[in-house]
């Protein structure tokens, strides 16, 4: 049945409580509603690679970022590389060095989150500046905790 059908003649008892539409994944990014596909697995269109991207959450804070990983790892944290839309690394006491450093992945991570190639993405072992005053952020399993660990020299 169409919705056009539905709604031609209003019928109290017949009017549904709620209408479900289906829309393409394909449809989706024609419309650049890029917002509907987070945080879902999405073939990255490299070999065995995919990516999920997290919207920010300004209560946590949390930045709008990017997970990387092989297919078969998609569940495994610590064999993931994530990053942040301004290039910081996001979860830093599971991001996997050897992912992280593959060109592949930053290339695949710059795209997805749509930064381009002078954002330079962290690394593990990048050396902090001495301006900061936040060494390291984490969150609570339940994402509703967040953690803040303070340079202290």
């Amino acid at each position: 049945m169409k919705v056009v059908e539905i709604l031609r003649e209003p019928n109290v008892d017949a009017e549904p409580d709620e209408i479900s539409v289906l829309v393409s994944i394909d449809a989706l990014r024609r419309c650049g509603l890029q917002i509907t596909l987070e945080s879902i697995w999405m073939p990255s269109g490299n070999k065995d690679w995919m990516y999920r991207v997290d919207p920010a959450d300004p209560r946590i804070p949390l930045k709008r970022h990017v997970h990387i990983a092989k297919k078969k790892h998609t569940a495994a944290k610590n064999m993931q590389a994530s990053w942040n839309d301004d290039g910081t690394r996001h979860d830093k006491g599971s991001f996997n060095v050897s992912v992280g450093s593959t060109e592949r992945v930053r290339d695949i991570a710059r795209s997805v989150l749509g930064v381009p190639p002078s954002i330079v993405l962290e690394s593990i072992d990048g050396a902090h500046s001495s301006d900061a005053l936040i060494d390291d952020i984490s969150f609570s399993s339940d994402g509703k905790i967040g953690y803040m660990s303070l340079r202290t020299s």
